[in-house]
């Protein structure tokens, strides 16, 4: 079994294995690295690593169109329970850092901690705290286990990511300023113990996200760690 890994551009990504589709951080509107022709035909799993605009984008949209369950930080689960109403139909999982949830396809999510801030801002402009921000370990039944650190700076926190769950495939910002920085980037691959890094979160503004996937792999030059470089739009399979 693989799992068919896409980048939407930013730091959206959608992965694909046995029929069950998983997005994650669905900015699309006003992002410019997204075409809508690679909108995804269904969510079943839907994962927001943090409140902020860029990430949390598209939300409440797609789990109204999609009806898919939605397992985040507690405060944010509040808030979109808030905002779809009692009788949406979309399955909102409120849940916190260290916790596991099961989707029914097998698939095991785990919330882990990032360091970064998390404020959603509405279109009235009003601030909305939606919970610490955080990342996801993604375990799929055949053993495929990703990592998407959402918005961080290094953190020693990923060396017990890594103890715990042993992530293999990266998912990680790259851009700086705001991010992890590729140099950072290279680093923190090298804590979580992974294989192969996806850099994302990278270009979508330049500046001020200037970090590139050419400084990342010379920042991991000497290391096994392979550098997987996709164009928005573009997939791999593992």
């Amino acid at each position: 079994m693989t799992v068919k890994a896409q980048w939407l551009g930013h730091a959206a990504f959608r992965l694909d294995s046995n029929g069950t589709t998983v997005v994650i951080d669905p900015f699309f509107t006003g992002n410019p690295k997204y075409d809508e022709a690679n909108k995804p035909e269904k969510i079943d799993l839907l994962l927001v690593t943090h409140g902020h605009n860029d990430h949390f984008g598209d939300t409440i949209a797609l789990a109204k169109e999609f009806k898919p369950t939605i397992p985040v930080i507690h405060e944010m689960s509040l808030y979109l329970n808030q905002q779809l109403g009692e009788d949406s139909g979309v399955n909102v999982v409120g849940m916190n850092f260290g916790g596991t949830f099961t989707h029914e396809s097998g698939i095991e999510v785990t919330l882990v901690p990032s360091s970064h801030s998390g404020g959603y801002t509405d279109q009235a402009g009003k601030t909305h705290y939606l919970g610490n921000p955080g990342g996801y370990v993604i375990k799929f039944p055949s053993g495929e286990t990703f990592y998407h650190g959402g918005d961080t700076g290094v953190t020693k926190e990923m060396e017990i990511t890594r103890e715990l769950f042993s992530p293999k495939i990266g998912l990680l910002a790259i851009g700086g300023h705001y991010t992890m920085d590729p140099k950072g980037a290279a680093h923190a691959a090298k804590l979580l113990g992974l294989e192969t890094v996806i850099p994302i979160h990278f270009g979508t503004w330049n500046p001020p996200l200037a970090g590139t996937p050419e400084q990342l792999s010379e920042a991991l030059s000497g290391s096994d760690i392979r550098v997987v470089a996709l164009q928005p739009g573009e997939s791999t399979e593992f």
